[in-house]
């Protein structure tokens, strides 16, 4: 290698590997040292090596807050756990005891009138009732109003930057996930006896999930609709999905009914029910890497995948992919 094209990679033959510290004062370079000597040197210049300034945790406590992360106090609210904001919500006060107190004492008050205006039992029998009818309505309508309110769903949201076009497709398939959590939440009752039913109700309920995260990503929002991202997306989330979860409710209820041979046919089938989800569980899971890398694949290739991964696993799938 010629001098003309660059320094050699060969290591330093003097100096340390501290880094300079660009605050430190420079110290006086003593007579007869190596940097005085060097009559090339231009005027002003500092002859030490650059490792002979000191690290920041080396330096004094002055010139380490120049250098380091200052230290600041924690930012936020720190809640009791007693706070509203913590846990569940629930109702005010008011609501949760002045209306049972309310209730209470109005069907106390019903029950007296009406059985000492009817005459239908004494005064004594009649004031005893209406104590007892308060306290059961009292205590019912106190422990329901003062029971926490379940979150409800956090549904993905669109971006104000969508266009038109890629937001009616994502609505729809937003709007297909939440039809078939209503749907998993009628069969999970009959499914609660058999594991095999609940399991694949599970599978549903994680791939509605994960597509729902995925309408809520940046990158998906802001292709076009006819991608084959998209197309993909809804025709798992409006279709493929709901042929498959009606045709579980089909065989659970099967489960219900039919005993021995017909039973075992209906459990096989909820086996290949489970089979075709994780193949769309698979589709899924490759458009998200897509997402991630920045690629983007037509519609056939996705299809083409789907019917690769259920000639693999020996699949007839219900769905027409």
């Amino acid at each position: 290698m010629s001098a003309e094209q660059g320094p050699s990679a060969e290591p330093p033959t003097s100096g340390n590997n501290r880094f300079p510290d660009p605050f430190a004062p420079a110290p006086p370079v003593p007579t007869g040292s190596r940097g005085s000597t060097d009559a090339s040197a231009p005027a002003g210049s500092d002859a030490r090596t650059p490792g002979d300034r000191d690290l920041p945790w080396k330096a004094t406590a002055e010139r380490r807050d120049l250098w380091g992360p200052i230290e600041k106090p924690l930012q936020g609210t720190v809640h009791s756990p007693a706070s509203k904001a913590v846990g569940r919500p629930r109702r005010s006060p008011l609501v949760r005891f002045g209306a049972p107190v309310l209730l209470g004492g109005l069907a106390a008050v019903l029950t007296l009138v009406v059985g000492l205006g009817a005459g239908l039992a004494g005064p004594l029998l009649a004031l005893a009732a209406a104590a007892g009818i308060g306290v059961v309505t009292l205590g019912g309508s106190g422990a329901l109003l003062n029971a926490p309110r379940r979150d409800q769903e956090e549904r993905p949201v669109l971006d104000a930057s969508v266009p038109d076009s890629t937001r009616a497709v994502l609505t729809r398939i937003l709007d297909a996930d939440a039809a078939t959590r209503e749907e998993l939440s009628v069969l999970r009752p009959q499914a609660s006896s058999t594991p095999s039913a609940a399991t694949v109700l599970d599978d549903v309920d994680g791939l509605v999930t994960r597509i729902d995260a995925l309408v809520a990503t940046e990158q998906l929002q802001s292709l076009r609709p006819s991608t084959g991202e998209v197309t993909m997306l809804e025709g798992i989330a409006c279709r493929y999905v709901p042929d498959l979860v009606e045709a579980a409710s089909d065989t659970i209820g099967f489960l219900q009914t039919f005993e021995g041979s017909a039973r075992q046919e209906a459990l096989e089938n909820l086996e290949s029910i489970g089979r075709q989800l994780s193949v769309l569980a698979e589709g899924v899971e490759q458009i998200e890497t897509d997402l991630v890398g920045g690629v983007s694949r037509s519609l056939e290739v996705h299809a083409e995948f789907l019917r690769a991964r259920f000639a693999d696993q020996h699949l007839n799938p219900i769905i027409d992919v």
